[in-house]
C-alpha cells in the first residue's frame, strides 16, 4: 500500500470523526430546541425556517463547489431526524 494512500485514508478518517462530532453537537443543540418547543407547546416543525435554511444551504453548497442535490438530501435527512426527536418530547 503506498504511503500517500495511507496518509490520505488517515486524513479521511480524521475528517469522518470531525463530522460525527459536529453532528453530535448539532443534535445536542436541536435537543434543547425540542425541549423548549415542547415546554412552550410549539409545533415541532417550522416549515418556513426549514425552507429558508434549505435555500441558504443550496446557495452555500454551490459556492463551495458541492453537489447541491446531495447537500439538500443530506440536510433533509438531518431535519427529519430532528423533527422525530422533537416529537419524542411531546409523548
Amino acid at each position: 500500500m503506498p504511503d500517500e494512500l495511507l496518509s490520505l485514508r488517515n486524513q479521511i478518517d480524521t475528517i469522518d470523526d470531525e463530522l460525527l462530532l459536529i453532528l453530535a453537537k448539532r443534535f445536542e443543540v436541536t435537543a434543547r430546541v425540542g425541549k423548549l418547543k415542547a415546554d412552550q407547546e410549539l409545533d415541532s416543525v417550522d416549515e418556513v425556517r426549514e425552507q429558508q435554511k434549505l435555500i441558504d444551504l443550496k446557495t452555500r453548497a454551490e459556492q463551495k463547489g458541492l453537489n447541491q442535490d446531495f447537500v439538500l438530501r443530506l440536510f433533509k435527512m438531518i431535519f427529519a431526524e430532528v423533527v422525530e426527536n422533537h416529537r419524542a418530547y411531546l409523548r
